[in-house]
């Protein structure tokens, strides 16, 4: 098997479920009508192993592309646009926190640049999110954070 950006994508989708799989299946499965804890993580994690040996296996009938080298700002950015998220969405509220994450992870890639479109789409995805985690889904994050309402917002 020679290394390819295929073997090494696939090797890391099947490691990174067969120990999710592990990690979920000390949770209580449940059945389809009563879902326990473990349910949903134990068959995901199970399609992500799948996902991966199917990678590994088309890998055997491509020809192997050269690895990239590594960008290290995605590497780098993306993670913490995902920590700044979860500090802010509690201080700045849902929509502003989005606004955040989107803007921090599209400025990884090489073909961003802020304009009128970018602003614009991660509003309305922020728009989007609000109404469905909030409104439909009913979960408890709130619209706008501490640090807002201290502002009288």
């Amino acid at each position: 098997m020679k290394l390819s950006q295929d073997v090494l994508l696939g090797l890391f989708f099947v490691v990174f479920g067969v120990v999710s799989v592990s990690v979920a299946m000390s949770y209580p499965f449940g059945t389809s009508g009563r879902m326990g804890p473990g349910y949903f993580p134990v068959i995901i994690s199970s399609l992500l192993v799948l996902t991966g040996l199917l990678v590994l296996f088309r890998s055997q009938f491509v020809q192997p592309e050269m690895l990239p080298a590594i960008r290290w700002k995605p590497l780098f950015l993306i993670p913490g646009a995902v920590v700044i998220f979860g500090l802010a969405v509690e201080t700045l509220g849902l929509p502003l926190a989005i606004l955040l994450l989107t803007i921090l992870t599209a400025a990884t890639s090489i073909k961003f640049h802020i304009g009128r479109k970018a602003v614009a789409g991660s509003l309305a995805f922020a728009a989007l999110c609000s109404v469905v985690f909030i409104e439909l889904l009913g979960l408890p994050i709130p619209i706008v954070g501490s640090w807002l309402r201290v502002l009288g917002f």
